[in-house]
């Protein structure tokens, strides 16, 4: 994978993309993450242009200016500004765990230029009830209102690697893989996260159950859902309870955990090879 950069306005994003010349297939990864996650993945789409992007905010890209934050559905501007940069009519897009909700979403919203979607341990948009919507907002408020912007500090990988196994469920190899690109180098090598400290502020507000089922009902072309046997997500669960929302909807259950694409790669390379083949 090589990296590459695509410049959308005043937003630049950053990414690992390979030298295949066939159909896009557009990577989207998790929260945090970024376009390391999704490379072990690249061999099994050799007949594509698989491009994986950090998103806005993450690994390399640029982050969105002081007054602005990170809206979910402005990460969906995003890769529409992007798709049509590149002129194509038509792509599949890979996304993991938010990566895969943002994928489902863009694929309800603009049906027309999506062939299909893999989404691996993600089935659909995370839901809250209308109940909570002053409860939701007045926490993101106070989120971004008290989220002072320190002075950087220097980081150590390998402990950084050992905190977020202790997390989650990832192995110290591919954290190591993810982090590595979450950080920047000073002309004395010290590290330094790259990575905007506000993404972890609070969400403004989540859609409810109705809102996400109406726009999962909105598309139409196929989606592989990944689900990971161990993982938080509890995706397979997730899947049974929303099937009918989905037109051309298949789950497949995979052994391991939240990056389950990192720890089985083989097999949930060949099933996302397979899905992309037979459309």
């Amino acid at each position: 994978m090589n990296e590459t950069t695509f410049t959308l306005g005043k937003l630049t994003l950053a990414g690992l993309e390979n030298a295949g010349s066939g159909e896009v297939i557009i990577g989207l990864h998790g929260f945090l993450d970024n376009a390391a996650s999704l490379s072990p993945l690249a061999p099994y789409l050799k007949g594509h242009r698989f491009i994986a992007l950090d998103l806005p905010g993450h690994g390399k890209s640029s982050h969105r200016s002081d007054d602005a934050h990170y809206h979910q559905l402005d990460f969906v501007q995003d890769l529409y500004a992007l798709i049509k940069s590149q002129g194509v009519t038509s792509v599949i897009l890979l996304g993991h765990s938010l990566g895969g909700i943002l994928a489902t979403l863009f694929a309800a919203v603009f049906p027309e230029l999506v062939k299909g979607v893999i989404s691996l341990d993600a089935c659909g948009p995370l839901t809250k009830s209308a109940q909570s919507s002053a409860s939701q907002i007045r926490d993101s408020v106070l989120s971004r209102y008290n989220k002072k912007r320190s002075k950087p500090r220097i980081v150590d990988l390998d402990v950084a690697v050992k905190s977020r196994c202790q997390l989650t469920d990832i192995q110290p190899e591919h954290a190591k893989l993810i982090l590595q690109r979450n950080l920047m180098t000073d002309d004395e090598g010290n590290s330094f996260w790259a990575s905007d400290p506000k993404l972890r502020t609070r969400s403004s507000l989540r859609l409810t159950d109705d809102q996400a089922e109406a726009l999962m009902r909105s598309i139409s072309c196929p989606i592989l859902f990944v689900a990971a046997s161990s993982s938080f997500k509890k995706v397979a669960d997730v899947f049974n309870e929303r099937a009918a929302w989905f037109s051309q909807g298949h789950c497949q259950v995979f052994q391991g955990g939240h990056h389950i694409h990192m720890e089985q790669t083989d097999a949930v390379g060949t099933a996302i090879r397979q899905f992309v083949e037979q459309m």
